[in-house]
């Protein structure tokens, strides 16, 4: 009864990773077309956009890591085990690289602005 019911978490996890990523592709999507009807320059708000996205990107590795995490710990095998740590690894890592660009995209916006302002 009890296994079902953690099966039936790693079923609502995997829904809800997926939900993330497609409410950050159709919020993109919506921002561009919004730009395209209004004839707005893309290039003005493509750095948001892609941290909007980004946002989104890393909760839903977020999710997928705890989903692995319960699944594992219903079948803890050696073999799952190590599966669990590359992923979890692999994850991180993109979670942390996809962060770090953010990061750098937003403070290379700040000086650009910073530097319209002072010319």
């Amino acid at each position: 009864m009890l296994n079902f019911f953690y099966e039936y978490v790693i079923q609502a996890l995997e829904v809800v990773g997926v939900g993330i990523i497609i409410i950050g592709i159709a919020k993109m999507v919506v921002m561009f077309t919004i730009c395209f009807v209004k004839h707005i320059q893309i290039s003005h708000l493509i750095t948001e956009i892609r941290i909007e996205l980004s946002n989104y990107l890393i909760l839903s590795l977020e999710v997928f890591i705890g989903r692995d995490i319960i699944e594992t710990l219903l079948d803890p095998g050696l073999n799952d085990i190590i599966i669990l740590v590359v992923l979890v690894v692999l994850r991180t890592l993109l979670a942390f690289f996809l962060n770090y660009e953010m990061t750098h995209v937003q403070k290379k916006e700040l000086h650009k602005v910073f530097q319209k302002k002072s010319n």
